[in-house]
C-alpha cells in the first residue's frame, strides 16, 4: 500500500481568523491616510495603490457564509435597484439641504479618485467587514461596519464628521442588508462622493 501525504487543511476559523487580521491591518491604514500621504512626495499615488490593494483584498478575501442555505433568495434586481435609489436619494437630499460649492478645478481627476475611493470602501466595509461580522447577526454587522467606516474618517475630515459618517455608514449597512450585495451601496457611496465633487 502506497502512503500519500495530506495536507492539513486549513480550519474556517483559522481562515476567518487570518482574514480578520487582514481587515484589522487595512482598516489601520485607512485611518493613517493622512500620515501615509504627509510621508511621501508623490500622496496620490500611495492613496490610489491603497484603494487598488483595499478593493482588490476587499473583494478577494473569504468571508464566512452571511446566511444558512435554507435562507430566502437574493433581492430582485428591482428591489436592489429600489433600494439604491433610496440611498442615492437620501444623500441628494442631504446635499441640498447642506448647500455647497462650485465644481472645483481638476473635477475629471476628483471623479476618477473619489470614485475609487468609494468602490474600495465599499468592498472593504460592507462586503469584507460586513461579512465577517454577519454570523453574529444583520444587526452586528451594520453597526461594526458603520463604527469602522466612520473612525477612519475621523483622523482625515476631525471629530465633527463623526455623525455623519455614523448615518451614511447605517444607510450603507442597511442597503448591504436588505439586498445581500455590496452592490447597491458601492453605487450609492460613488453617488454621494459625487455629489461633493461636482
Amino acid at each position: 500500500m502506497i502512503a500519500t501525504a495530506t495536507r492539513p487543511r486549513v480550519t474556517r476559523a483559522a481562515r476567518t481568523i487570518v482574514v480578520g487580521a487582514i481587515a484589522v491591518a487595512g482598516t489601520a491604514l485607512l485611518a493613517a491616510r493622512p500620515a501615509l500621504v504627509g510621508a511621501t512626495p508623490v500622496p496620490v499615488t500611495v492613496l490610489a495603490v491603497l484603494f487598488v490593494v483595499l478593493l482588490v483584498a476587499g473583494v478577494g478575501l473569504p468571508v464566512p457564509a452571511a446566511a444558512p442555505p435554507e435562507a430566502p433568495a437574493r433581492t430582485s434586481r428591482r428591489a436592489t435597484a429600489l433600494v439604491t435609489l433610496a440611498g442615492v436619494a437620501a444623500f441628494a437630499v442631504g446635499r441640498w439641504l447642506v448647500g455647497g460649492h462650485p465644481p472645483t478645478t481638476g473635477t475629471g481627476f476628483l471623479v476618477v479618485t473619489s470614485t475609487l475611493a468609494a468602490v474600495a470602501e465599499e468592498a472593504w466595509f460592507r462586503r469584507l467587514w460586513f461579512g465577517l461580522l454577519a454570523p453574529a447577526g444583520d444587526g452586528i454587522a451594520i453597526a461594526g461596519s458603520t463604527l469602522l467606516f466612520a473612525a477612519v474618517h475621523v483622523s482625515i475630515y476631525g471629530v465633527w464628521v463623526l455623525p455623519l459618517d455614523l448615518a451614511a455608514g447605517l444607510l450603507l449597512g442597511w442597503q448591504r442588508s436588505a439586498t445581500g450585495s455590496w452592490v447597491a451601496p458601492a453605487i450609492t457611496h460613488v453617488a454621494a462622493n459625487l455629489l461633493v465633487v461636482l
